[in-house]
């Protein structure tokens, strides 16, 4: 693992991301504290990243569907043609 700060990091990114993807994963730092990490993943890896990182994501989607479902929302689709209409008819 590598300690690199963030100044470096926008002096030479492909550098850092191409090292990142072939070796090992960095540590940025800002002011001498972590501040983000630079890693590998790959597809088959960031279903489950992205799950370990936002456990309550599954229920957030459930949520989101069932309020979708008893009208307390609408789909994007619906939501863009209501905007069309509305920016049409001049309001």
């Amino acid at each position: 693992m590598q300690f690199i700060n963030i100044r470096e990091l926008s002096r030479s990114p492909s550098k850092y991301v191409k090292l990142a993807n072939e070796e090992n994963d960095i540590i940025i730092t800002r002011n001498g504290h972590p501040y983000a990490i630079l890693l590998k993943i790959n597809g088959e890896e960031l279903e489950d990243f992205i799950l370990a990182k936002h456990y309550n994501l599954e229920n957030e989607f459930n949520i989101a569907k069932e309020e979708l479902l008893s009208s307390k929302t609408k789909n994007v689709h619906d939501l863009l043609g209501d905007v069309k209409k509305e920016i049409s008819d001049g309001i």
